[in-house]
């Protein structure tokens, strides 16, 4: 009886010790299935979102309740991939996300409240509030640095940022996207790298240097496409479309543009494929192609309302482009004015640039004079706004941070060098033989330091270039022209000297570009730059203002004296050589004199002088009008 009762009591010993190791391999096997999906989600290289769901609903399935560092891994993961095609489905994201940050509230700061926060955030901006969305960006980044979480503050930065761009402050946006970059490269996540770096070539195409964001563009597309990346890789095709557009290379555009299209078509997205649509129309506008855009614009408006307030922007701005073509300027208002509501949503100044310019065109195809000077007033005002925030104010702030930092990590470097030497010192006592490799430490210490060093100067070199110079003319660009013509008016009003101005503008360019082709246009935009530069005094500076406008500055310049030089200018270039650019080619140039008075500001003056400019329009072109 004992006999069996200790033969019983070991099986089951033995029975139980199975189960508890089998129950062990068990826990092991399910927490490395967690840890390979958090992992899958965390790289962000799985683009489809029906295997993400899946993912997601697998995660939730095999994370006990009880298991609290789990589950504040899972809960944000819940709060992005919420639905969020539909205004009812971003409403209802929202209220997720808020209601998921008032159950965590007390964990503040935290990593789950702050990724809650950029959560948020990102539903608002992709709903159409971006002063929300900037709000809860801020109050993330914030918390981020609080808790040193250097991949949420880089989430953080690279979508404010991204959110920046499209707003029009470029200079923000890479203040945000160019520190981002570095800490995702840090931290060794290559996709998310290359989205930002995404972010940073739009950045550069939207400033005006569609050139540089190209280069970064098709080293971005062949990453995707080597990757197998296919929805990364037709984002970054229509990105590259962008490029080329800005380009002026419209039939290279087209194809990029038509190749998207056909690809979301395929993939049976209707809001993407009518997206593409309003693309393609936009190209086919400055081929010529109108009627054809008008027909892809009648199928994407059977899908774009206004709760797409980013395409239905531009959507109805071309409309208003053919509408204006076809001679239907009474359409062509009605389309503007849609298209400005959608602009003023998704605050996108860029685009209401546009529609002012656009807005201008139509009035004075109805002969609307006031109109069309108070949406000029109107355009000029809002681009001056741009420069003073995006250019002056951002960029003086963004090169002192970048001095104060370069300093900051001088000094620390400088510090760790004098420790070293300190131990180093204090090695060779002890023992000699270690003496060859401290130096080599030490060498390659300033090895790194000089290169760095390097690095940033070079950096400092491009954005000075890029904040000063225009690319096509040489020529000062509109932020530096107007910052130098800001000086001449207060050193003017302190030594109680002249100071003119000349604004010119080629005549006729639109018809060069249409019939001639872009490139026959910047190369007439580099002439009437060299014609005008070596006309001048050294003292006088010539800057390109917009497309074909350029601003002459004349400190110590009166009236006459600027009337005089403006009219040796529209002379000059009427009598220049045009055939060595396209035979049969004429240009003239029409310019507007403005002199100093009682102005203490330099938007009083510009408002004079491209008065007068648009009464040498009005007079015919081709001429001087002194206001």
């Amino acid at each position: 009886m004992i006999k069996t009762l200790l033969k019983c009591t070991l099986a089951l010993g033995i029975f139980t010790a199975i189960l508890i190791n089998t129950t062990k391999a068990d826990v092991l096997t399910n927490q490395q299935r967690i840890d390979q999906l958090f992992e899958i989600f965390n790289l962000g290289e799985e683009g489809d979102l029906e295997k993400l769901n899946k993912y997601l609903t697998e995660l939730d399935s095999l994370i006990v309740e009880t298991d609290t560092a789990q589950q504040e891994k899972l809960i944000p993961l819940k709060c992005w991939y919420h639905p969020s095609d539909t205004t009812e489905e971003f409403k209802q994201a929202i209220t997720n996300a808020e209601e998921l940050m008032q159950q965590h509230q007390k964990s503040y700061p935290s990593q789950l409240h702050a990724d809650l926060l950029l959560c948020r955030a990102s539903h608002y901006q992709y709903s159409g509030k971006p002063k929300q969305a900037k709000l809860d960006y801020d109050a993330a980044i914030k918390e981020a640095y609080q808790i040193e979480n250097i991949r949420l503050i880089a989430d953080g930065r690279s979508m404010r940022g991204a959110m920046l761009s499209y707003e029009g402050d470029y200079t923000a946006a890479l203040e945000d996207l160019i520190p981002a970059q570095s800490m995702y490269e840090q931290l060794n996540l290559d996709y998310w790298a290359r989205v930002n770096l995404s972010e940073i070539a739009n950045s550069y195409r939207r400033f005006g240097d569609p050139q540089m964001a190209l280069s970064y563009q098709q080293k971005l597309e062949k990453a995707y496409l080597d990757n197998d990346q296919k929805f990364e890789a037709i984002e970054m095709n229509s990105q590259i479309a962008y490029s080329y557009e800005e380009l002026g290379k419209n039939q290279q555009s087209l194809a990029r543009f038509q190749k998207s299209y056909q690809f979301w078509l395929d993939e049976n997205d209707p809001i993407s494929t009518a997206g593409a649509a309003v693309d393609i129309a936009g190209v086919l506008l400055k081929l010529g192609e109108i009627d054809e855009a008008i027909q892809t614009l009648d199928e994407a408006e059977k899908i774009i309302t206004i709760e797409f307030d980013g395409l239905f922007s531009f959507m109805k701005l071309f409309r208003a482009q053919a509408a204006l073509i076809k001679e239907q300027p009474e359409k062509a208002l009605r389309y503007s004015q849609e298209a400005e509501q959608g602009f003023l949503v998704s605050h996108n100044e860029r685009g209401l640039t546009q529609v002012l310019t656009l807005r201008n065109e139509i009035y004075l195809f109805l002969e609307d004079f006031k109109s069309a000077h108070q949406a000029l007033t109107d355009y000029l005002k809002m681009h001056h706004q741009l420069d003073q925030k995006s250019l002056s104010n951002r960029n003086s702030e963004m090169r002192a941070r970048f001095n104060t930092d370069e300093i900051e990590s001088e000094n620390k470097t400088l510090q760790e060098i004098q420790r070293i030497k300190e131990l180093e010192l204090q090695v060779l006592e002890k023992n000699k033989e270690l003496q060859q490799v401290i130096i080599i430490l030490v060498a390659i210490i300033l090895f790194i330091v000089t290169i760095f060093a390097f690095k940033q100067l070079k950096r400092k070199q491009i954005f000075k270039l890029l904040a000063l110079t225009d690319e096509l003319t040489q020529l000062a660009n509109r932020r530096h022209t107007y910052n130098l013509a800001k000086s001449y008016i207060k050193q003017a009003n302190n030594d109680k000297s002249a100071f003119s101005l000349i604004s010119f503008d080629a005549d006729h360019f639109k018809k060069v570009n249409d019939t001639l082709g872009h490139d026959i246009g910047d190369k007439v935009l580099v002439k009437l730059s060299k014609v005008a530069s070596d006309l001048m005094r050294k003292s006088d500076t010539v800057g390109r203002v917009g497309g074909e406008e350029f601003l002459v500055l004349l400190p110590g310049a009166n009236e006459q004296q600027a009337e005089e030089i403006a009219t040796r200018l529209v002379n000059k270039i009427a009598d220049a050589n045009w055939e060595s650019i396209s035979s049969g080619l004429k240009q003239t140039v029409s310019a507007g004199v403005s002199t100093l008075k009682d102005d203490k500001d330099l938007e009083a003056l510009l408002l004079r002088v491209d008065n007068a400019l648009y009464q040498a329009k009005s007079a015919g072109r081709n001429c001087v009008k002194t206001v």
